[in-house]
């Protein structure tokens, strides 16, 4: 990635956009994730891609007492089934993204969230922020970039065109 390329990316998805989109993630994770402390450390990673102005995969990492929980709030169930974590983790990833979201919104991104799915293997690199939680650490990593900014990096490639 060129000098230019890097600081148009920046400018564009800079700081600001930044932050706004992880204090929405916060608030939300605050007002819905709860419970006791948990004994077990595995965890439950969910990718979301976005598409339009913004795009790449926003990736969360969840602690499975948090899916659960999540689970037994939506479900009303005080003992779910252990299998329905995924299911937790992929919806709690869901509303945080889409609640985030707003705030690309807000900033005069327009932008479409894919469907989520289990990530598996290495994280993408991105701005990762960690929050920690009773549960255990929340992850997240924002591997996103505006559409004018991949624009300009395939432009920069030698023997590679810019999308139209």
């Amino acid at each position: 990635m060129t000098d230019e390329a890097e600081k148009t990316m920046s400018d564009l998805l800079g700081a600001d956009v930044v932050d706004g989109f992880l204090a929405v993630v916060v608030r939300y994770l605050r007002t819905t994730v709860g419970g006791e402390p948990a004994s077990t450390t595995q965890t439950i990673a969910v990718a979301l891609d976005f598409q339009g102005d913004v795009r790449g995969p926003v990736t969360w990492v969840f602690p499975r007492p948090i899916a659960l929980e999540l689970v037994r709030r939506l479900m009303a169930d005080p003992d779910p089934d252990p299998e329905s974590a995924a299911d937790g983790a992929t919806e709690l990833a869901n509303i945080l993204t889409g609640r985030a979201s707003e705030a690309l919104e807000k900033h005069g991104f327009h932008c479409e969230i894919g469907v989520p799915r289990v990530h598996t293997g290495a994280l993408p690199g991105g701005v990762a922020v960690r929050m920690i939680t009773p549960n255990g650490p929340i992850d997240i990593v924002l591997s996103m970039s505006t559409a004018e900014a991949a624009t300009l990096v395939r432009s920069a490639l030698p023997g590679v065109t810019a999308a139209k």
